[in-house]
């Protein structure tokens, strides 16, 4: 839509002349008050008188001594006759839609309302900070209430494991276009790889902007609509031969059985469909302790787990969230 160009409305202050024109009535035609600037306002669609060939100079200046507004090209004020040079503009009243004069009380009660609830939740917001500091404070006590406890070693615990590998088909699936080129017994599908964002229509919405003159221009402005589009691509699901974990094999003991793996019996070996090979190797060493009428486990390393003799004894701290701090056992003296 073109930029259309229509009057401001004001108010009289003095009889309450109401809906006078901007550009037109510079006084009032009942009381010959004149016109403040400040007290302009946007008119409401049914009230709109468009301001013909008017031709635009610039914001109005107010004059220096009586504060009437004169037109920008002015160079003595209409009213009292003083010079205009170093006037000032008047000030814009902020542009918006067409609602109208009701719109900056609309406005209003809409911030207040705006600030209502913003104070419930800040309210809010703040007992569940109240609370939640609490839970924290309540947390870095249990954290820091710790006690000294004497412990000793009641029993150890080693279990070493090898998982076993078979070269077999597996299922798997991915985009086909990334599927591996020994892959058999494929099916496909469609399916939504990805979106993009493709035009739906336009926004728009009717600006006004205060020109400062006493007329305010008023033009359709829109913004692309965008949509999510979904972009569709074969997916595949297939089988394909690959080391896969078949089972576990794994042996135990205590501290007197030293640490061994064990000895994996594989049906094949080589690269054929079938033949298997050893795998990855996990290892757990772990100390039972006793303290204070209760039992604690604690996971080391080979080195520290058979620094522990049987029935040895240590000091450490426990704490009711944490339990026993296991790295900092220390050997009772």
């Amino acid at each position: 839509m073109a930029e259309r160009v229509y009057e401001m409305l004001w108010d009289c202050e003095f009889c309450s002349t109401r809906k006078l024109l901007g550009k037109t009535h510079r006084f009032c035609p009942n009381c010959g008050a004149r016109q403040n600037p400040e007290k302009r306002y946007f008119p409401s669609a049914e009230d709109k008188v468009e301001a013909g060939d008017h031709e635009y100079f610039g914001a109005d200046r107010l004059c220096l001594a009586c504060k009437t507004a004169n037109g920008a090209k002015v160079k003595f004020c209409v009213s009292c006759g003083g010079a205009m040079d170093g006037a000032a503009s008047v000030k814009l009243v902020a542009g918006g839609g067409a609602e109208g004069p009701g719109k900056a009380a609309e406005e209003a009660l809409d911030a207040l309302a705006e600030e209502r609830e913003s104070s419930g939740l800040r309210r809010g917001l703040k007992i569940a900070a109240g609370a939640a500091a609490g839970v924290v404070l309540l947390l870095i006590g249990l954290r820091l209430s710790s006690k000294e406890l004497a412990l000793s070693v009641a029993a150890h615990r080693w279990e070493r494991e090898v998982e076993i590998e078979s070269y077999r088909g597996v299922r798997d699936s991915g985009w086909c276009d990334a599927m591996p080129s020994d892959a058999y017994d494929v099916s496909r599908s469609r399916e939504v790889r990805s979106h993009e964002s493709v035009p739906d229509g336009e926004d728009c919405k009717t600006v006004q902007r205060d020109r400062g003159d006493g007329t305010f221009s008023e033009e359709e402005q829109c913004t692309t609509r965008y949509r999510d589009k979904p972009v569709y691509d074969e997916h595949c699901r297939y089988a394909v031969d690959r080391w896969s974990k078949l089972r576990a094999e794994s042996r135990t003991g205590g501290f007197a059985d030293p640490p061994s793996w064990p000895e994996a019996s594989l049906a094949r070996t080589g690269s054929c469909r079938g033949c298997e090979r050893q795998g990855a190797r996990h290892e757990r060493y772990s100390v039972r302790l006793q303290g204070g009428g209760k039992e604690y486990s604690c996971d080391f390393d080979q080195a520290r787990w058979g620094s522990m003799a049987p029935g040895s004894r240590w000091k450490g701290k426990v704490n009711a969230l944490t339990g026993l701090a296991c790295p900092a056992l220390e050997p009772l003296e």
